[in-house]
């Protein structure tokens, strides 16, 4: 079956066909390239599989689950890729404190809670507190990370009982990325692994818009920093990489630049916030910060005009 799809290298709209597991059937994007399939189409119903939609092999079985589990809003990552036997794959719900896990080779889908506190909102504009929920999430080294929005980084695990997810946290020195002289107040972050080690891509605002102008910033993790301990620092070039970021889920990802074809060195966003921009492509510099916009994303003639998601 024939899709649309926005070509990177070829800068241009492209017809091309899918796997055939892809068409009618549940799938949810990774940033490791993988996509997680739900046969909703055949029998056995609800059964799971890491697909490869470069050549449409399966990659690994996951255990059964059923399209009306999922979360309306969601996210799956994986802690790696290839998934190991025993990593795992977490599907976030982006709308409430809640995932799910499994394990490759495992038996069954878990469902958990997490807490990291409410949402700091006036009194009169949400009465009731709003528990915060997890956005940058991304697995490293067959662990998963989560960062806040000025850099705080803690991993993620089930070490706890009753059914909740543990949230740890990591001294890190807390990043202002904000250029100096400049009114800019709001952010966008994304967690990037890539070949082993952890970007954090911040995107600054003018104020509280979410349209541009932009400053964007990318940060290296140092894990092996001395003391105090681990710290963000600062990149100017991320090499034969490009950075996918933003989109539909707000995920980020990671590919080779010579292997796919793409500008090296490169942040490519789309701002899925943003109603009048998100039909928009925009290209970052991450050597000098500049930039090139790209209106890029055509509507198919009848059907409702969508936040385009990355497919590595």
């Amino acid at each position: 079956m024939a899709t649309r799809v926005f070509s990177l290298p070829a800068m241009k709209l492209l017809d091309v066909n899918l796997p055939e597991e892809m068409c009618g059937n549940t799938f949810l994007e990774t940033p490791q390239g993988l996509v997680l399939v739900l046969m909703t189409t055949s029998s056995p119903p609800a059964s799971a599989f890491l697909l490869d939609p470069r050549d449409g092999s399966r990659v690994a079985e996951l255990p059964p689950l059923g399209e009306g589990e999922l979360p309306a809003h969601r996210r799956c990552v994986l802690s790696g890729r290839p998934p190991e036997p025993g990593g795992g794959g977490r599907v976030f719900d982006l709308e409430s404190p809640a995932l799910l896990f499994c394990r490759v080779g495992g038996e069954r889908w878990s469902r958990h809670g997490y807490d990291i506190g409410c949402y700091d909102l006036p009194e009169e504009y949400c009465p009731v507190p709003k528990r915060r929920q997890l956005f940058d999430v991304a697995g490293v080294g067959g662990r998963f990370y989560f960062a806040e929005n000025k850099g705080e980084l803690g991993p993620l695990d089930f070490t706890g009982g009753g059914g909740e997810a543990v949230v740890g946290a990591i001294a890190i020195p807390v990043l202002d990325y904000f250029p100096a002289g400049q009114v800019m107040s709001s952010s966008l972050t994304f967690l990037v692994e890539s070949r082993g080690d952890l970007f954090l891509v911040a995107i600054a605002f003018e104020g509280y818009s979410i349209g541009g102008p932009y400053d964007v910033h990318v940060f290296r993790m140092d894990f092996s920093a001395a003391a105090p301990g681990p710290a963000w620092r600062r990149a100017t070039d991320i090499g034969d990489r490009a950075f996918l970021v933003g989109g539909d889920n707000s995920s980020g990802a990671s590919c080779s630049a010579s292997g796919c074809g793409v500008k090296a060195n490169r942040i490519y966003w789309i701002n899925g916030f943003s109603e009048d921009e998100k039909r928009n492509l925009y290209v970052f510099s991450v050597e000098d910060g500049s930039v090139e916009t790209f209106d890029t994303f055509e509507s198919l003639p009848g059907a409702p005009r969508q936040t385009p998601f990355w497919l590595v």
